[in-house]
């Protein structure tokens, strides 16, 4: 299906008639990234299928926000404190890049100056930080290689010419040692969110069980860089955490707990990492409020699924009861009785299946290569119930950056290779 408008309501229809063309009638989540087009989707999706017999605890977990597309918006505003630096480099690469006899010139003096890097120089886009990063990486080691240009091309040096708001031209200068260092220091800050942005955006396995974990080390960093002795280093994390507590913060309007859930549902961690962690970030009070509302979260999800299994069960009752009645060779009665016994029995021992999850031990925290899926698989004799809700939880995607790339219909730049 096609769109013939990129506004929130066409949008939804859409995902609708999507669901309805697919016979898909159950919907937890939705990924999207916090364009206000997207949030008039979702309540539209939420008005739509609020009376749908199938809804999911009346859609209350329907809206996911791409946890990239925040990191993003964090780092922008991060980056305004060293935008002259990146502007200068950026500007010395567009230079080197504007002709084949430059970049030529520029891989000779390379190579003069015995400096082996087989990384590209290649220019950001700049509304993409993670691009930025790529691109101050790449240039970072030509260091000697833009100054012998500055010594060498008379071009080079006036190439460097900002238009100001009134039209006034002027000429900024190529990236001295300041920038450079300016470059690095930026470097190892950024490197923190590009990292976390990669594992967020993967799309080879489970990402929702890792978001706590992320969230914890992004906010871990920007608290340390926030006290650093480094000016530069400090603006920028001060700038970054105010974003940073506006999406993420235990204040904020978090409607990503279904995303915690999926952290306690990672059997190496369970509830007890979050208390340790949430109890060294926040006040007693604060900790507790939020572990609360995370198991309270998972609590509601396993009852619906819960009583949706009973429903089930409740109906293949009535049917082995009538195929008995037909078949008449055994006492229905006793049978009939009996496996609602058994039934029963099995109801109270599901419903302690958290307690029972939340008191057995965790698994080693430190095992990187723990299947988190196989983990429930083998152990889905022992937790039927939370099973369901971990097959559902676990297959959030936090980000739908691989999505959006798959269907791209932008062409694809290919190297030389």
């Amino acid at each position: 299906m096609s769109l013939t408008a990129h506004m929130g309501e066409t949008i939804g229809q859409v995902i609708k008639n999507c669901l309805l063309d697919w016979g898909i009638d159950k919907l937890l989540t939705v990924t999207v990234d916090n364009a206000s087009s997207n949030s008039v989707t979702i309540s539209y999706l939420n008005n739509v299928m609020k009376d749908w017999p199938t809804n999911i605890l009346s859609n209350e977990h329907l809206h996911v926000r791409c946890c990239s597309h925040i990191v993003n918006l964090i780092v922008c505003d991060g980056l305004k404190e060293i935008n002259v630096s990146v502007v200068k480099i950026r500007n010395a690469i567009r230079f080197v890049r504007s002709s084949p006899f430059r970049l030529l010139a520029f891989k000779k003096c390379a190579e003069k100056l015995h400096i082996e890097c087989k990384k590209s120089l290649c220019l950001d886009v700049a509304t993409r930080w993670n691009s930025t990063y790529l691109m101050l990486e790449a240039a970072e080691k030509f260091e000697k290689v833009f100054v012998r240009l500055g010594q060498s091309e008379p071009r080079y040096m006036i190439y460097f010419l900002e238009v100001d708001s009134k039209g006034n031209k002027k000429n900024i200068g190529p990236p001295n040692l300041e920038d450079w260092e300016n470059a690095r220091t930026l470097l190892k800050f950024l490197k923190i969110f590009y990292m976390v942005t990669l594992r967020f955006s993967s799309s080879l396995h489970v990402t929702s069980n890792s978001f706590f974990n992320e969230l914890i080390y992004m906010h871990t960093n920007l608290l340390q860089l926030c006290k650093s002795r480094d000016n530069l280093l400090s603006g920028m994390a001060m700038n970054m955490m105010l974003k940073f507590e506006k999406y993420w913060g235990c204040e904020a309007n978090q409607n990503f707990f279904l995303l915690y859930v999926a952290n306690f549902l990672d059997p190496r961690f369970k509830l007890k990492y979050m208390k340790f962690y949430v109890g060294e970030l926040y006040d007693y009070d604060k900790a507790q409020l939020l572990t609360k509302k995370v198991k309270d979260n998972l609590v509601s999800l396993y009852e619906f699924y819960l009583k949706a299994d009973e429903v089930v069960d409740d109906n293949r009752h009535k049917q082995d009861v009538n195929d008995d009645i037909d078949d008449m060779e055994v006492d229905v009665n006793t049978l009939a009785r009996f496996k609602r016994h058994l039934q029963e029995e099995d109801s109270v021992e599901n419903r302690n299946e958290v307690e029972r999850y939340l008191v057995d031990g965790c698994e080693d925290p430190n095992d990187d290569k723990l299947d988190i899926l196989g983990w429930w698989k083998i152990n889905a004799s022992k937790y039927k119930i939370l099973l369901k809700v971990a097959q559902h939880v676990l297959a959030i995607p936090i980000s739908p950056v691989a999505s959006e790339s798959a269907f791209s219909t932008g062409g694809r730049i290919l190297n030389q290779f």
